[in-house]
């Protein structure tokens, strides 16, 4: 049978895939025990349940496995869920990373040209130097053009992280055209480099999750002492000016409820803070968008409290 992606599937179709096993769980039912399972590609998620699970399946099988599943896609609560026949390891050479996790829409190479460009933007020489020292650390600049911003929320995407940036920064050099005392510097600075943590707070494998160093340490803390480390590194570089920088890193976050270690008190920290709410937003917003077509109403989105309404179908 040809291989689909989720977003493609249709209630009745019968399918064959690739699937990163998210979450497994084992149940107890008058027949005995079923396996729940939340099953994953580059374009989504969908519900799995296994009815007559073999021991693989019961005892072998682990979140982050990658496997090939044949099932039937009916609907459960009204959501869709596949009822899985089959299911087996994926063998090495049936699937890419790319077939199991989902990816930036815009290529890598515009997203480095974009942030090189917004780096050359800078005007201070000091602050320059600190920005182009992430970038030319090539092992470092790979990483973070592959890095996703966010597990599940935002900019969850192998790319994610670089992407999100350079809009952040892209915003934030817009709104200051309307506000001349602000340092452009500062927010080219804090756009680029605000989120650079998550570098390493997420590992991208079979699934985007967190490290033990992502959360014991948080990618807050982790970008705080790489830009002290970095600054102490450049000659002469200016206590007070890497005490703003770093104030706007560790305040990007706004509030002490969203794990803030301080807030805002610079006019650019508020701008950063601002920016990355806007586009982690739009960002999360735009894929519930996609989801539901365009148009309509959306589920409950949990995370926002409220229902999302993307209006009429053109032409309906």
């Amino acid at each position: 049978m040809e291989q689909r992606r989720i977003k493609d599937f249709a209630l009745n179709d019968a399918v064959t895939s690739i699937f990163a096993v998210r979450k497994k769980d084992v149940r107890e039912y008058s027949r005995g025990q079923f396996v729940l399972l939340e099953l994953g590609d580059c374009s989504g998620r969908i519900a799995g349940v296994v009815w007559e699970p073999d021991q693989f399946c019961l005892a072998e099988l682990r979140d982050g496995m990658v496997v090939k599943a044949q099932g039937v896609v009916g609907e459960y609560n009204g959501k869709k869920q596949v009822t899985v026949q089959r299911l087996r390891l994926a063998r090495d050479g049936e699937y890419l990373p790319g077939d199991i996790l989902p990816t930036s829409s815009v290529p890598e190479d515009v997203r480095k040209e974009r942030i090189l460009r917004l780096t050359h933007e800078i005007q201070n020489e000091h602050v320059k130097r600190l920005v182009v020292s992430f970038w030319s650390d090539s092992q470092f600049m790979d990483a973070f053009l592959k890095a996703a911003a966010g597990k599940l929320w935002h900019h969850a995407c192998i790319g994610g992280l670089s992407e999100h940036s350079a809009n952040v920064a892209s915003l934030a050099l817009r709104v200051a055209e309307g506000y001349d005392f602000l340092n452009k510097d500062f927010l080219i600075f804090g756009g680029l480099l605000h989120d650079v943590g998550k570098v390493r707070q997420y590992a991208a494998t079979t699934s985007i999750d967190y490290t033990d160093e992502g959360r014991l340490v948080g990618h807050i803390a982790l970008a705080d002492s790489w830009i002290c480390q970095r600054a102490a590194a450049i000659e002469s570089f200016p206590d007070a000016l890497l005490t703003q920088l770093r104030h706007i890193l560790l305040s990007h976050q706004g509030m002490h409820e969203y794990a803030s270690p301080i807030l805002p008190q610079m006019p650019e920290a508020f701008v950063v803070f601002y920016c990355d709410e806007i586009d982690s937003k739009m960002g999360a917003i735009e894929r519930i968008r996609e989801k539901h077509g365009g148009a309509g109403w959306s589920e409950y989105v949990k995370l926002l409290d409220r229902y999302l309404y993307f209006g009429d179908k053109q032409g309906s």
